[in-house]
C-alpha cells in the first residue's frame, strides 16, 4: 500500500508578542534584545516571527497619517540593514513588519531576512482598513528556508478566499501571518489554522496605544487545526519546533476533508458565540 506521508522536516519557529515604541529605534532595540535572548534560550530556532508594523504604533489618535509619514523608510532601508546584520549574527531569519515609502506612497509591508542576512521576501498587504496606507499586490509572497516553503501574510489578508486557493494550489508548508488585531478569540485564530492546510504562525502586538488596547493573542497551528502552543494578555515570545510532513495527494485529500468537518465545526461555534454576545449584550 501507498505511503500516504512522506519523510517530515523540522523548522523551530519563535512567534512574539511585543508591545513596540512610537519611536522605531527603541523598537528595534527591543527585537533586538527579543532575538538575542531567543536564540540564547532556543540555539535551534531558524526563524523569529514579529507582528504587523511592529517598529511603531498602528493607530495615532489624530495623526495617524502624519505619524506613519513621519517613521516610514524605504526598502531596502535603515530597518532592513538592521535586521540582515542581527540576523546574520545569530544565523536566524527575521521577519517584521514596518511602515514602507516608496513612489509617494505608504505600504503596510513585511520583510523577511534570511540567517545570511539577505532580505528574501517582502510581502505588502493588500486588503487595507488603515486607510493611510495602499493596497499591495493581490499575489502571494513565498519563500523557502531550510527545504520548508513559508507564505508571508498581513492581518487583513487572511480574508482572501484568492490567497486561500494559492496557498493551498501551491503546497506550502508554514503560514506566516503577521497580525496587529486587538482580537481575544482563539477560536478565530484556530479557524485561521484551519483555512490553509499548513502550518499557521501569528504574531501580534501587545499593550495600549492612546485608547486602544491590544491583548496580544498569538498561537501556532498545525496543519490538522489543532492549536499546538498560544499566549495572550503579555509580552512573550512562544517557540514550538513545526513538524513538516509532505502527504501524497490521496493523504492531502484525506486531510483537507477532515480538517473541513473541524473548519465546519469551528465556525458553527464562533457563529453562536458571536450571536449569543450581541444578544446578552442587547440584554444588558
Amino acid at each position: 500500500m501507498k505511503r500516504l506521508i512522506n519523510a517530515t522536516r523540522v523548522l523551530t519557529i519563535a512567534t512574539v508578542a511585543m508591545t513596540p515604541d512610537l519611536n522605531p529605534q527603541i523598537s528595534r532595540d527591543r527585537m533586538k534584545r527579543i532575538v538575542e535572548e531567543t536564540k540564547r534560550d532556543h540555539p535551534d530556532v531558524r526563524l523569529i516571527l514579529f507582528g504587523e508594523t511592529i517598529l511603531g504604533w498602528f493607530y495615532k489618535d489624530g495623526e495617524t497619517q502624519a505619524y506613519h509619514d513621519s517613521i516610514a523608510e524605504p526598502v531596502p532601508g535603515p530597518s532592513s540593514a538592521f535586521f540582515a546584520e542581527l540576523a546574520k549574527a545569530h544565523d536566524v531569519a527575521i521577519s517584521f513588519g514596518l511602515s514602507e515609502k516608496a513612489d509617494g506612497r505608504l505600504y503596510n509591508t513585511q520583510l523577511v531576512i534570511s540567517p545570511e542576512g539577505e532580505m528574501i521576501a517582502k510581502h505588502r498587504k493588500f486588503w487595507i482598513r488603515n486607510k493611510v496606507f495602499s493596497p499591495g499586490d493581490r499575489k502571494l509572497t513565498t519563500v523557502t528556508l531550510d527545504g520548508v516553503k513559508v507564505a508571508v501574510l498581513i492581518c487583513a489578508d487572511a480574508r482572501s478566499f484568492e490567497l486561500m486557493r494559492a496557498i493551498r494550489r501551491e503546497r506550502v508548508d508554514v503560514v506566516l501571518a503577521s497580525l496587529a488585531d486587538y482580537g481575544t478569540s482563539l477560536r478565530l485564530n484556530q479557524l485561521m489554522g484551519a483555512f490553509y492546510d499548513a502550518w499557521t504562525v501569528i504574531a501580534n502586538r501587545y499593550g495600549e496605544e492612546d485608547e486602544r488596547v491590544w491583548h496580544g493573542l498569538i498561537s501556532i497551528t498545525d496543519p490538522w487545526a489543532r492549536m499546538k502552543v498560544r499566549g495572550m494578555g503579555k509580552e512573550q515570545i512562544l517557540v514550538q519546533p513545526l513538524l513538516i510532513s509532505n502527504p501524497t495527494g490521496v493523504g492531502r485529500w484525506l486531510r483537507r476533508i477532515l480538517v473541513g468537518f473541524r473548519f465546519i465545526g469551528l465556525a458553527s461555534m464562533l457563529t453562536v458565540q458571536m450571536v449569543w454576545k450581541a444578544v446578552t449584550k442587547k440584554r444588558g
